[in-house]
């Protein structure tokens, strides 16, 4: 008779014991999930600034891509184009901007956004020029897809031939329905890239610097030394010491090697797709004309010839004979 009243009443005192221990249990469940909810929030907005592009219900596609990743996807049916009795999953290219940050580069934006150098290049800069240069706050056009734009000169047809990508693929890429509106545009062809010199050139890899030394003078209006007018000068001047080497800047064949009151001792070298290189102020000429050159050959040494105020190399990059600004196409300027 005395057992029974005395598990009651240690019930009884134990009970507020109970009651504290499940709400302190209750609590901690609670703080585990908001921590939980915090830290996957974190985690979400950090992937999400990771990415150019990203749908309005990232947050439930990112927590539930776990659970379907074993899942294959299915491909869009509008996007499916038949080729030779397969079919194609065909994305029409979409562009987006990105806005350039402290710190970015093309080649880093390029390995970011899972994409080429080229494809990233190619849109942003022409020919290579200014691949090394960007400048933060710089919109840079970021497409869904690889691939570079290529000009349609006869058929579209024979275009594709020659770059192996199916005509039906280009055309609903680019949105076209008819192959004949194609010839003499420019269009995007995915999963192309350039090859060969015109790869070096749109990836800013093609030219090397031609000396040792400091760049006394960029391209562009400066005060002439002689006349103190604003004049347009057309290359870059790189300032070093008498008899310091010159490299060619890239492969080519020499064809011209001359003299006169303005360049003094001068190389000029022809370069592949419509380039060529201009070396002036020369002491000494190591080449001749018709010699063909790779990239790095000595080919002469600084010197103080023709109008200078003192030893330097005049170098010009010319595209189709218009001198351009080699800056950007230069991977080190020092």
């Amino acid at each position: 008779m005395t057992l029974f009243p005395t598990c009651i009443n240690l019930g009884f005192r134990m009970s507020p014991w109970n009651s504290a221990a499940r709400r302190l249990i209750l609590f901690g469940f609670i703080t585990a999930a908001l921590l939980m909810i915090v830290w996957e929030g974190a985690r979400l907005s950090a992937e999400r600034k990771r990415f150019l592009y990203y749908p309005k219900n990232w947050a439930s596609l990112a927590l539930f891509s776990r659970q379907n990743a074993a899942e294959p996807a299915a491909e869009p049916e509008s996007y499916e184009v038949s080729i030779g009795g397969g079919s194609l999953g065909v994305l029409p290219l979409d562009i987006k901007r990105y806005t350039v940050r402290p710190g970015d580069t093309l080649s880093g934006l390029a390995e970011d956004f899972g994409m080429d150098l080229d494809t990233i290049a190619s849109l942003n800069r022409e020919w290579g020029s200014g691949v090394h240069l960007i400048t933060v706050g710089e919109e840079l056009k970021i497409p869904n897809q690889d691939g570079i734009y290529v000009d349609v000169e006869e058929s579209l047809e024979a275009t594709c031939g020659e770059k192996g990508v199916p005509v039906e693929v280009v055309l609903r890429v680019n949105s076209l329905s008819d192959p004949e509106s194609a010839a003499g545009r420019s269009l995007f062809f995915p999963g192309v890239q350039h090859t060969g010199i015109e790869r070096s050139v749109a990836t800013g890899t093609a030219f090397l610097r031609p000396c040792r030394g400091y760049v006394s003078s960029g391209f562009g209006y400066r005060r002439d030394p002689f006349t103190n007018l604003m004049k347009f000068h057309r290359g870059i001047d790189f300032a070093a010491s008498p008899g310091t080497p010159v490299r060619a800047a890239m492969d080519g064949r020499v064809s011209v090697v001359g003299s006169n009151a303005v360049f003094g001792n001068y190389i000029l070298i022809s370069h592949a797709v419509g380039y060529s290189s201009l070396y002036g102020h020369l002491q000494k000429v190591l080449v001749r004309r018709g010699q063909y050159v790779y990239r790095g050959t000595r080919i002469g040494f600084i010197g103080n010839t023709g109008r200078s105020t003192g030893p330097h190399l005049h170098f010009e990059v010319r595209k189709n004979g218009v001198p351009i600004n080699s800056v950007g196409l230069i991977s080190r300027i020092y």
